[in-house]
């Protein structure tokens, strides 16, 4: 636009130097071509003016009918008043200081087909060149189609660390934030959004009833039974030390604190008058039974989604995180879920992964999402997967049952290579089927897991360094908007 006004500009000045030029040229003939082109050539230079104006207003009024529709189409308000009493003010805000006369008369906004929000702005402009015979103003029309993105159906999965590091205000923000976002999701009808939570520590929980499940193998419950013969101890010295504290590091799910710490000095021992204890025979039973937790398949099998083969362990007497909750429409069972969590164990983050990916995907082990887009756009449905841990991997995979029980060797100061390796691993696989991955890294002071999240995301923008509580809200909140976002279709 500033290109046009200023070759109209440029075409007045050499207007007006051909004119002065021609003016001071004493020819007859010269004198005659000076009255018929003058006012022609005017004509043309102010039309071009007009047209410019006529360009601006409509790109300033398209401009501000496009912030106006889109703030519009994030409500969740479907009448036309509604839509306007948010489009309106929307709107003039955005026109302020335009100079362009428009009032809240000038604007509209309705629901159009398949759960668009259509917004259309009038106004008139007054020519310089056309007005001299006619006196009629040009009309200026803008017009926004803003697609609601819940139009479409939506599959989202939230992958969140419970570990015992996360325990206290920090899980106690999480829920508040994972129910925040089921809530900016779901509200107005959950018809095309499902939501599912996969709790991840050292195991997933897949809950008791799938261990008859072909894809799960599980050793049969069974009981042991073992007795202690009764004995006497005699003691005849008495030990009496002081205790000293001081400041140390402790480790919680390999995320170290500061605590305090203590030690014996100064022991004295002296002699007593002997005493003997005796204790009977002692009988125990103990029951071993699946609680729902499973390791992995072998590699490559634990970080792909499509093969139909793999089966995963079962282990008797292990307790985990919360069972998961597969997709569902209903949100008040997701948000009970997020409700349940509570945190303890070590973390092993492929595990939440791979969980997190059978959940998006239609095939086995879990079979309630859609099949994905088949046009690669991730649109019809959109498939997302939110991850959040609060710490690196503090646990490896036992290559020889699947078990997450190994720790990288010196603990806790060694990486857990082949856990990041799996982690980088289903990453890539899980955005190779254009499935979305929003990432949060709560609190985590470790570089190298935060590098692996970060590469994670699907891009910067769903990468989140949630440094403290209130950073994790509003990486939810932000997560949420992502996920409600609207395009212009017009």
């Amino acid at each position: 636009m500033v290109l046009r006004m200023s070759i109209a500009r440029s075409h007045l000045r050499r207007l007006g130097v051909l004119i002065a030029g021609l003016w001071h040229d004493r020819r007859g003939a010269v004198a005659v071509q000076v009255a018929f082109l003058a006012i022609p050539l005017a004509i043309l230079i102010f039309g071009l003016v007009d047209i410019g104006r006529l360009s601006l207003q409509r790109r300033q009024m398209q401009d501000a009918l496009d912030a106006a529709t889109l703030l519009a189409a994030r409500s969740t308000v479907t009448t036309t008043a509604d839509l306007e009493a948010v489009g309106d003010p929307a709107f003039l805000s955005e026109v302020a200081g335009l100079n362009l006369g428009l009032t809240a008369s000038n604007v509209t906004f309705t629901m159009g087909a398949n759960n668009q929000v259509v917004g259309t702005a009038t106004a008139t402009l007054k020519p310089i060149i056309s007005n001299l015979w006619s006196g009629a103003d040009i009309p200026v029309t803008a017009r926004t189609t803003v697609m609601r993105a819940q139009g479409a159906p939506v599959e989202l999965v939230m992958v969140l660390d419970t570990t015992g590091s996360m325990a206290g205000t920090k899980l106690a923000t999480l829920k508040t934030a994972a129910s925040s976002l089921v809530d900016k999701l779901t509200s107005g009808g959950t018809a095309n959004v499902k939501i599912g939570v996969v709790p991840f520590a050292q195991y997933v929980n897949v809950g008791v009833a799938s261990r008859y499940q072909s894809w799960v193998s599980v050793p049969a419950d069974y009981s042991t039974t073992s007795t202690t013969k009764g004995q006497c101890t005699t003691v005849s010295t008495k030990t009496t030390c002081q205790t000293q504290y001081y400041s140390c590091t402790g480790y919680s799910d390999g995320v170290p604190y500061t605590a305090t710490c203590s030690r014996s000095i100064n022991c004295v021992t002296t002699p007593i008058t002997p005493v003997t204890t005796c204790t009977q025979d002692k009988t125990t039973t103990t029951n071993y039974k699946f609680n729902g937790c499973v390791g992995s398949p072998p590699y490559p099998k634990n970080v792909t989604d499509d093969d139909a083969t793999r089966v995963y362990p079962g282990f008797l007497n292990l307790t985990c995180s919360a069972t998961i909750t597969p997709l569902t429409s209903t949100a008040a069972t997701v948000k009970s879920a997020i409700n349940a969590l509570s945190a303890s164990g070590d973390t092993y983050i492929p595990a939440g992964l791979a969980w997190g990916f059978n959940m998006l995907s239609s095939a086995q082990p879990l079979t309630d999402a859609a099949a994905y887009d088949p046009s690669g756009k991730n649109r019809n449905p959109r498939k997302a997967m939110v991850l959040m841990t609060d710490g690196a991997n503090s646990k490896l995979m036992r290559a020889s049952n699947g078990a997450h029980d190994v720790s990288p060797t010196p603990y806790p100061d060694s990486p857990a290579v082949q856990a990041n390796t799996y982690t980088a691993e289903l990453c890539t696989n899980i955005k190779a089927k254009n499935i979305e991955v929003f990432t949060v890294a709560f609190n985590v002071t470790d570089p190298t897991i935060k590098s692996i999240l970060s590469t994670c995301a699907t891009d910067s923008s769903h990468y989140f360094d949630a440094t403290d509580t209130g950073k994790l809200l509003t990486a939810f909140q932000n997560i949420g908007d992502s996920l409600r976002s609207l395009y212009i279709a017009r």
